[in-house]
């Protein structure tokens, strides 16, 4: 605060000094009415940068120059008169422009305040270790204004962790306040002790359904995990998650069959992986997909297999992310919710298991939940 006083008055002894000499100079050669002209810059300029009153005293440090210039001149006359009436009215209008823009600071700053206690509701922290895991979580709003749009990320700890990584349809404070629903959701929904993964699916979707409008809708992915070497995934529109192994095979987790968004009525089924300790599941929002260079080259995940294999989890998201935005080069289309999670299983995972359909698969089987206590 006392730094940008200090600061602010010494913008205004530049702009007073330089606006003495200047005209001055204009009066030395004998430019009277260009000389007036010229005075009323200063006061402009200190509208858009300085408080009411150094704008305020600078202004009439102007009219007085003005006024003593006007007199040394011949005295007041004529178009001289007018100038001096033009240098005032200015004089004046810079003051009422720097009251009001300090205004509009003034409540721009209330606004922002609440919106950062909002958005801290909304965006919790995201655990660093739940059973079986360690994670780490970042969120890019691509507005400059805001630290969260209308992505939704949540985890949910215990004996089997839970996490929703959502996006909802459009941008600005319905698209918030429809996230915010679906995270609040979530949460009551995992806190019903024995509520399978597909239940908390659908108690979410009533609640967006409910808060939704006509065109309204969340794409999701809801997991769960178990420390014995599963994850059940419920995909509802969204894209699906990304399994890195330790052999360096990135692999999409994906479903036989993939619901609709909530709130369009989806038709939820249960799929179930085998995975590993030691594997690492990228969960992201389709803003990590769409974004683009100027050329119009998307971000291909497929080639980033070297930064999500990065020491250290924090490493490797900044390393992604880093990557993501000298494609973008900063320019950010849409928010990009990400999670990534390195499993540290209480055994090796289960290996191949048989899917639905019979066939024998490495990783997948959509039913029935291998824990025999769901």
């Amino acid at each position: 605060m006392h730094g940008g006083l200090r600061g602010g008055t010494v913008v205004g002894l530049v702009l007073a000094a330089s606006v003495t000499a200047l005209a001055a100079a204009q009066f030395a050669e004998g430019r009277l009415f260009s000389t007036l002209a010229w005075l009323a810059i200063a006061p402009l300029l200190a509208s858009l940068l300085l408080s009411p009153r150094l704008t305020g005293l600078l202004a009439g440090w102007t009219v007085l120059l003005g006024l003593g210039i006007a007199a040394g001149g011949g005295g007041l006359a004529g178009p001289v008169d007018a100038r001096l009436g033009v240098l005032v009215l200015l004089a004046a209008f810079a003051v009422a422009n720097s009251v009001l823009r300090s205004a509009a600071q003034r409540r721009l700053g209330q606004a922002r305040a609440v919106a950062r206690v909002a958005q801290s509701a909304l965006l919790r922290e995201v655990p660093e270790t739940v059973v079986a895991a360690r994670l780490v979580s970042r969120y890019l709003s691509a507005s400059a204004e805001a630290r969260v749009g209308g992505d939704v990320l949540e985890v949910v700890a215990g004996a089997h962790p839970r996490w929703l990584v959502g996006d909802t349809r459009g941008k600005g404070l319905p698209a918030v306040r429809l996230a915010s629903t679906a995270a609040t959701s979530f949460r009551d929904a995992c806190a019903q002790p024995g509520l399978p993964l597909v239940e908390v699916a659908r108690a979410v979707d009533l609640s967006v359904t409910r808060a939704a409008g006509e065109e309204d809708f969340v794409t999701a992915v809801f997991a769960e995990l178990d420390p014995r070497g599963w994850v059940q995934l419920v995909v509802c529109g969204h894209p699906p998650p990304l399994r890195l192994t330790d052999a360096g095979e990135l692999r999409p987790l994906t479903p036989e069959m993939f619901a609709t968004p909530l709130g369009l009525h989806p038709d939820l089924r249960l799929s179930t992986f085998s995975v590993r300790s030691g594997d690492r599941l990228l969960f992201f929002t389709d803003g990590l997909l769409e974004a683009r260079d100027r050329a119009g080259r998307f971000f291909r995940l497929e080639e980033q297999v070297d930064a999500l294999a990065r020491p250290g989890l924090q490493a490797a998201v900044d390393e992604l992310l880093d990557r993501l935005r000298a494609h973008t080069r900063d320019r950010l289309g849409d928010d990009i919710a990400v999670l990534l999670a390195e499993l540290t299983l209480t055994g090796s995972g289960p290996g191949q298991v048989r899917s639905a359909s019979g066939r024998e698969q490495e990783g997948c089987q959509q039913e029935p939940s291998p824990d025999p206590a769901r």
